[in-house]
């Protein structure tokens, strides 16, 4: 018992000196940026209060070297395990143990790239706002640069945190929903300081928690219940105990992602023409989105993110599953499905309808289901972890398994 609670105090001692160091990140902001902004940003962070202290503590977080988070890192083993779906070669890979670190190597080597495009329309919004010039391409490239080494640092804290942190393999996947943690701790110190009176204040609030309480909890039953299927009865074997099958078989990242990434392509593409067609911006703004002014639109918005979730969820688990019995595929699939469909109500329905109920209830104060769940799901796999924890932990890089 002591020896587990030696080695639990020193993985959670390790895993928050990473994330000072990462918070520590975003306290620099790229070089290149305008004066003006820069004191614009220093000037309006008031800490008079604490929930000012609390609701503007980076002020400078979204232009530091560490903007992009590590977010295309999460991208891109969405993308390796997608290409083992096309690739029978990446799939074998995938399978073997020894494959492992070539994965990951092919992993790096993608977020490079994916971080420095992401990167490169950074600059371009950068420029939009004007918090910065004219630039030639040096000056670009050097922006670029400092962002993509932003979230290799970022993929690097990932790493140690699972050597020697609580990562189990998810280290850069607990940074990525820490973001969303830390975002949703300052909106609500903002919410709270400028509510412009307590029965406004409480109202809101009150919806918001029961709301966001009713996901999570909704998420740790599904998370933990399984579906046991009897064994096809033989011969040899009458009595073989029944095969488990989780309820949520589709994982937690990758349908609302590759459904996200694909409503947000217009927008994106609108962005880089935002300079010179502010009203196309404008327009895809209004109306690919589930909260604009046209209900209609909003419908049709959700109706399509919720089907594109169920959608890839049955392909996730077809490339996850594709090498399981014949007998489980009926069940499999229905379980997909069921998952999914999980997926699409907390991702879609319930944040729609918690932002109706707290407009209806005073002040809007939208809620996120995607990052809720995210968030539960690494707390139970953090807790499932520590409870079969042993003393000598064997080394394991970085998200060897198909992405959650």
């Amino acid at each position: 018992m002591r020896v587990w609670a030696s080695v639990g105090w020193n993985r959670l001692l390790v895993t928050g000196l990473c994330l000072v160091a990462w918070r520590a990140l975003e306290q620099i902001p790229v070089v290149g940026l305008a004066p003006s902004t820069m004191f614009y940003r220093l000037q309006s962070a008031d800490s008079s209060t604490m929930v000012h202290a609390i609701a503007n503590s980076v002020p400078l977080a979204g232009y530091s070297i560490a903007v992009m988070g590590v977010q295309p890192y999460v991208y891109a083993l969405i993308l390796m395990t997608l290409s083992g779906l096309f690739s029978k070669r990446v799939d074998e890979i995938w399978s073997s143990p020894e494959g492992g670190l070539t994965i990951l190597r092919w992993s790096r080597a993608l977020t490079i790239v994916l971080a420095a495009v992401q990167a490169d329309g950074y600059t371009n919004l950068w420029q939009v706002d004007h918090s910065l010039g004219p630039m030639d391409w040096s000056a670009r490239l050097l922006i670029v640069l400092q962002l993509t080494a932003g979230t290799m640092i970022l993929v690097l804290l990932g790493d140690v945190i699972d050597e020697f942190g609580l990562g189990f393999g998810n280290g850069a996947i607990l940074i990525y929903a820490l973001t969303p943690m830390a975002t949703e701790l300052h909106r609500l110190a903002g919410f709270v300081d400028t509510a412009s009176s307590l029965e406004t204040l409480y109202r809101s609030l009150a919806v918001w928690i029961a709301f966001s309480i009713g996901v999570a909890v909704a998420t740790i039953a599904v998370l933990l219940a399984v579906r046991r299927v009897p064994q096809k009865k033989t011969k040899r074997a009458t009595d073989a105990a029944p095969i488990e099958l989780r309820i949520l078989m589709s994982g937690i990242l990758r349908p609302p992602l590759y459904a996200g990434a694909i409503l947000y392509g217009p927008t994106l593409a609108a962005n880089y023409l935002g300079a010179s067609n502010p009203q196309l911006v404008q327009w895809f703004n209004e109306h690919l989105t589930a909260y604009g002014p046209n209900p209609w639109t909003d419908i049709g918005y959700a109706a399509l993110d919720a089907c594109l979730v169920i959608l890839f969820a049955q392909l996730v688990v077809t490339l996850d599953f594709r090498a399981a019995p014949a007998e489980l595929a009926a069940h499999i699939h229905r379980l997909a499905f069921i998952g999914g469909t999980f997926l699409a109500a907390v991702v879609v329905v319930v944040p729609i309808l918690e932002w109706n109920a707290s407009r209806i209830a005073g002040r809007v104060f939208g809620m996120s289901g995607f990052d809720v769940v995210l968030i539960v799901m690494l707390i139970v796999i953090i807790f499932d972890r520590l409870e079969h924890l042993v003393p000598r932990v064997p080394r394991t890089p970085l998200l060897l398994s198909r992405v959650p």
